[in-house]
């Protein structure tokens, strides 16, 4: 870190999704090459999802693939994003990212969020109650159960004083980001002092609107002023090929309509259904939204997209999702471009940005 200039911390997203005909063998074996070759390129950070019932995107546990992917690293932080809270039970949460904290020599990073009303509350968790209302009472228990003793006397979680264990490592902090796409988690989030984790849908001016609520907040609630570690994720891919930068978003985008349609709502969510005439429009607007702010494109498009989301938005931390070309070896030649050719520049332009006047 130079002298006054806070550090970007620069890593990628695994989504572990199916493309084509690929074996869930296959979507695993890339996931872990690529969060191999993360720790041994130098990148800071290495994030994963969690999704249920989808033959889409195969991890189920955000959290026993981190914990996996710890092991298998020695130097890279491993990050969920996100664990979706109001299925789990909180306390055990914070135990385990207690213990894994313990294990990796605090390279753990819990993300946490709601995620979408799907047919998962019904099965995993208990219904729509928790989507709508169980994310800040989850949050609380375990922000309180890192702390140490902890009980419910009400709410949709309830049990007598327990204390948690493993304790946290000494000095290691509070390593939990919730995921926020509204006002209210934005609120959530600053009421606890937490940092945010923003997503593909927010532009840079976007996303600084959200830390600048988020900021007031967390000054309304009593929490002293500090620079928050706020995370964001985006596309990020390296090709000098204009025409294959668009065929990847596009691809990107029709998946991202097509699963919101084919999504297996929980009981009672509403669900819209798009026509085909809809959906296509929908590509169109999704693409055309894409290919204007990702980091997709040439080494020069990647670094001055990635530069401008940083510096707009003040926020350090990202997520680069990597797997657009749907191979093993195209996401590997893609992370490599990005660690060689793009990220080193993004740290140049950012600290030359940041360096106070005078230097």
């Amino acid at each position: 870190m130079l002298s006054g200039v806070p550090d970007v911390r620069l890593g990628i997203l695994l989504t572990t999704q199916r493309h084509g005909a690929q074996s869930d063998a296959e979507v695993f074996e890339r996931a872990l090459r690529l969060a191999e070759r993360a720790d041994r390129s130098g990148l800071d950070d290495l994030w994963v999802t969690e999704h249920h019932f989808s033959d889409a995107s195969l991890s189920s546990s955000a959290l026993a693939l981190a914990s996996f992917l710890l092991g298998r690293t020695r130097h890279v932080h491993v990050g969920t994003a996100v664990t979706q809270l109001p299925l789990h039970s909180p306390v055990h949460v914070a135990e385990q990212a207690a213990l894994l904290q313990h294990l990796s020599g605090n390279r753990f990073l819990l993300g946490v969020g709601r995620g979408m009303p799907l047919i998962d509350y019904d099965v995993l968790g208990g219904g729509a109650p928790y989507w709508h209302g169980g994310l800040e009472e989850a949050l609380d228990l375990v922000v309180r159960a890192w702390r140490g003793q902890v009980h419910q006397d009400s709410g949709l979680y309830s049990f007598p004083p327990v204390t948690t264990m493993p304790r946290p490592p000494a000095g290691s902090g509070l390593p939990v980001y919730v995921a926020a796409s509204s006002p209210r988690t934005i609120t959530l989030a600053a009421d606890q002092g937490l940092p945010l984790l923003l997503f593909f849908d927010k532009d840079a001016e976007a996303k600084a609107e959200m830390v600048a609520l988020h900021r007031r907040q967390a000054a309304d609630a009593g929490h002293p002023e500090q620079p928050y570690d706020h995370a964001f994720a985006l596309f990020a891919h390296v090709t000098e090929d204009p025409s294959e930068a668009e065929r990847l978003i596009r691809d990107r985008a029709r998946q991202l309509v097509e699963s919101a349609q084919l999504a297996p709502l929980m009981a009672g969510a509403p669900r819209q259904r798009a026509s085909a005439t809809q959906r296509a429009e929908a590509v169109e607007h999704v693409t055309a939204g894409l290919l204007a702010t990702q980091p997709v494109g040439s080494t020069a498009t990647c670094v001055e997209r990635l530069v401008r989301h940083i510096a707009v938005s003040g926020v350090r931390r990202v997520l680069c999702q990597v797997e657009a070309s749907g191979s093993t070896a195209g996401a590997i030649d893609n992370l490599d471009r990005l660690s060689t050719d793009v990220f080193p520049e993004v740290r140049r332009r950012v600290a030359e940005r940041l360096m106070p006047s005078g230097r």
